[in-house]
């Protein structure tokens, strides 16, 4: 098994198509089609469906692929910090969040880095909680800032904690429950959530509570519609303060719950792959952002109000 192969299945994969997946790659199409054909043949196994609409991967070829874009990365990675310790640090960073987890100090330390080394190119994603361990796993991202507690992470990533953020219920402005005072009251009505309860903290806010989970439960990940929908319908809403701080328009038309049960915050953590694994790109990074929240002789930006 080559890396030429490898990087041949995964063009060919995403791109649908022979041609393209050649053109990409600068490799003529039947040198594309040899290197597939050997990989086949070393594996036993299809690896590809040809037909009229395009070329797709066998169960056999999306495993390999999924396992292929790792190797990649691991191999970019590899070159880059070779590159890093022949010279100055000009590597890729690549960084996941949630809307929800930067905030002024993830901003301040961001800047120092950047003035630290102007040279590594800095990507910032941001994508909802699973897809941002999704991420890390296949190895696009070099680390994330997550909402997701650490009992539910997996083996191989380093997870700290950073720090708390404030959170609230809320209902849109004239909702017949917006005077509920307990967390029963609201089991009955439609929930509005980011992630699934399973991973949301409105789950434990249930559980410790020793309340039934509520069953009408729409999951929405798109930032724009969930914000429109908590205006306009009558589901309940679970929010950062920091963000509801930050849009005027949420506040005008959102009203903050007041029951007697605490809402759950978002505990917001940093996780990157094993120490072993990061390029010092990463590394760098990570020091930063680990000294800032968890140094008590830090200097700590204020959040804005």
């Amino acid at each position: 098994m080559k890396l030429h192969q490898l990087r041949a299945m995964v063009s060919i994969c995403e791109s649908g198509s022979i041609q393209e997946a050649s053109r990409l790659l600068h490799i003529s199409q039947p040198a594309l089609s040899k290197g597939i054909k050997e990989l086949e043949a070393e594996l036993g196994v299809p690896l590809l469906i040809r037909s009229n609409r395009g070329i797709t991967a066998t169960e056999y070829g999306e495993r390999l692929v999924r396992r292929a874009r790792l190797i990649l990365e691991e191999v970019r990675r590899a070159r880059e910090e070779i590159e890093t310790l022949k010279g100055v640090m000009d590597g890729k960073l690549s960084i996941g969040v949630s809307p929800v987890t930067p905030g002024a100090q993830f901003i301040s330390s961001l800047n120092r880095y950047r003035k630290r080394y102007p040279k590594v190119h800095i990507q910032i994603h941001e994508l909802r909680p699973s897809k941002l361990m999704e991420g890390l796993r296949e190895g696009l991202l070099d680390m994330a800032l997550t909402s997701l507690p650490p009992a539910r992470s997996t083996d191989g990533f380093h997870w700290v904690e950073l720090y708390e953020q404030p959170t609230v219920l809320a209902v849109r402005k004239g909702h017949p429950q917006a005077d509920a005072t307990s967390l029963l009251q609201l089991r009955e009505l439609d929930w509005l959530l980011q992630d699934s309860l399973e991973q949301s903290k409105v789950g434990t806010m249930f559980e410790d509570n020793e309340i039934p989970w509520p069953e009408n439960v729409i999951e929405c990940a798109s930032v724009v519609l969930f914000s429109e929908m908590a205006t306009s319908t009558d589901a309940v809403s679970y929010w950062s303060q920091r963000v509801l701080d930050r849009t005027q328009n949420l506040m005008d038309g959102l009203q903050v719950l007041k029951i007697a049960e605490p809402v759950p915050p978002m505990n917001i953590s940093l996780v990157c792959r094993d120490q072993e694994l990061m390029t010092r790109e990463a590394k760098a990074l990570a020091d930063e952002l680990i000294y800032v929240y968890k140094s008590p002789h830090a200097v700590k930006a204020p959040e804005p109000a």
